[in-house]
């Protein structure tokens, strides 16, 4: 999988389903908005959550991530010990939830950038 990036969530089982070569598809040089570097740019409505409507994101390649959707944020912080429905400790990652329930979980290393804009 292209530059250790793995969006879990979508499963076949308890296994990430390959993405293929993701950095290609999703990426983009943006100067203004992160500092010259990359950022991966996902769509929530595109994102299948787990039974319990949470979504992790595994990345390491220090990108920034942004996430479009029309949904406001209703919560976020850094995660707690806790275990997804996957089996995914994300104990220490950061997260954010949004107003339709769903949770994304990410590096804490990371920034998350949440625009409504495609």
């Amino acid at each position: 999988m292209g530059a250790g990036i793995r969006v879990t969530g979508i499963t076949a089982g308890d296994e990430p389903i390959a993405l293929g070569n993701v950095e290609h598809a999703f990426l983009s040089a943006d100067a203004g908005a992160s500092g010259g570097t990359e950022t991966l740019t996902l769509t929530l409505d595109d994102l299948i959550p787990d039974a319990h409507n949470e979504i992790v994101i595994l990345d390491a390649s220090g990108h920034d991530i942004a996430v479009v959707t029309p949904d406001a944020i209703a919560a976020q912080g850094v995660a707690d010990a806790h275990v997804t429905a996957t089996g995914l400790d994300v104990s220490g990652f950061a997260y954010c939830t949004f107003d339709g329930g769903v949770t994304v979980f990410y590096p804490s290393t990371h920034r998350l950038i949440v625009t409504n804009d495609a």
